[in-house]
């Protein structure tokens, strides 16, 4: 061996040790950045707590005597019996202005959309949706973890991407919580309110502030962007504006019984995700992975949520846990490896899709797919299917029912001797 081949040999050695180290280094400094963006995130929320705690803690005295009962607590003089009854009309007062301005807050999306030139399609408050579908308007049960409301609207099918009229849609909600709030604040500063008065208005203005600074300012819970970082997210790119006109449009089509299959093509773009922070792009991977599905191209969209899955950590917890149904899913439509199937169906989705399942018809394929291919119950798989057929008119998606009654036949065909 020449001089200059132990040369080469020595520089690529220095080279992939150089590039090791390196790749640690960044490793190490990404993990260091993760972790002080997660005690950053835990000390904000600490201190969001504090001051609100603070607040209802100063709003709960001042309920009972004003400006002398704040006198008390500094003097340490106080009225145990008063504290507990004003503490126990003060909460309930809480718990009635929370609902008030969580169903008024979707009001606000419903009213700001319409005045934006969206049309109504459905408005949940907490388990409760009203839809309007070809034959009216309903009322339905539907839930999603993490979320108190929902109001799904749409635009036209000819609307350029471009120029969806997202603002005041996505702002109208806590556009509504603020004058609330500054109501609130005018009846306490010049209307003679008496002790239950003040202090519902108090609790009015509470809330308001309270849902209005969670919704406003940007943020994401669990994987779900609240309406400031959607707004955020909308101002930035005209992309995400694209997919944010197709959530809605695909979200709608499915309330009125149609399935993906069925829908324009061009809703679904088969474009792969660098980052699971890309919020919208991601609902757009998720729903291209539906379409497949839907579509009976199993394989396919299973390599897609394989896709997604493989973030791991950096995946939302929401969004693991939504999909997780369907990755079950397709594994046992197409592979049937029982270990890869255990390994998704852990603690957390197992208590999830069964929380969930009477409101989801393809969570509940996917029970009925574990029973039958995994378990070989085939007794629980026909009263899972009964409990589906059930409920067929009270989904609040009837186009994932039909989908679910497809996929239920696909079960059926499998050759589980095998």
């Amino acid at each position: 061996m020449q001089d200059w081949d132990l040369f080469r040999i020595f520089v690529a050695e220095k080279s992939r040790q150089k590039a090791s180290i390196d790749t640690r280094e960044k490793s190490s400094s990404l993990s260091k950045k993760g972790s002080m963006k997660k005690i950053l995130n835990l000390i904000g929320s600490l201190a969001i707590g504090a001051i609100f705690g603070l607040a209802l803690a100063f709003l709960l005295i001042w309920s009972i005597d004003g400006s002398e009962g704040i006198s008390d607590v500094v003097h340490k003089d106080l009225n145990m019996t008063k504290i507990a009854i004003s503490i126990a009309c003060t909460f309930a007062w809480l718990i009635v202005t929370a609902l008030l301005q969580f169903t008024l807050h979707e009001v606000g999306h419903l009213l700001f959309g319409l005045a934006s030139g969206f049309k109504f399609s459905s408005i949940r408050i907490y388990k409760y949706a009203l839809v309007k579908d070809h034959c009216g308007f309903h009322i339905k049960k539907f839930n999603i973890q993490g979320t108190g409301g929902q109001c799904i609207m749409t635009l036209p099918e000819a609307t350029d991407p471009s120029r969806v009229p997202f603002f005041w849609y996505n702002a109208g909600g806590v556009i509504v919580n603020l004058l609330l709030l500054a109501l609130s604040i005018v009846a306490l500063l010049y209307c003679d309110l008496g002790m239950v008065g003040e202090t519902f208005f108090m609790m009015l203005a509470f809330t308001g502030a309270f849902i209005a600074l969670m919704n406003g300012v940007p943020l994401s819970f669990n994987g779900l962007c609240n309406d400031g970082r959607n707004m955020l997210l909308l101002m930035r790119d005209k992309h995400s504006r694209r997919f944010f006109l197709r959530m809605m449009q695909v979200a709608s089509e499915l309330s009125k019984g149609k399935r993906l299959k069925d829908m324009p093509r061009e809703w679904f773009e088969d474009i792969p995700v660098d980052s699971p922070k890309d919020y919208f792009l991601l609902a757009n991977r998720i729903n291209y992975a539906a379409l497949l599905e839907d579509s009976g191209r199993f394989d396919e969209a299973r390599r897609v949520y394989e896709e997604i899955y493989s973030f791991g950590k950096e995946l939302p917890g929401l969004m693991k846990l939504e999909i997780g149904a369907d990755h079950i899913l397709m594994e046992l439509l197409t592979t049937a490896r029982h270990d890869v199937v255990d390994k998704i169906y852990d603690k957390s989705l197992k208590a999830y899709i069964n929380s969930s399942y009477k409101y989801s018809p393809i969570k509940a394929v996917a029970l009925y797919a574990l029973a039958l291919l995994h378990d070989n119950e085939s007794v629980r798989a026909k009263h899972l299917f009964d409990e589906l057929e059930s409920h067929r008119d009270e989904y609040l998606m009837p186009g994932e029912y039909l989908t679910a009654i497809y996929l239920i036949g696909q079960c059926d065909t499998v050759d589980t001797n095998k």
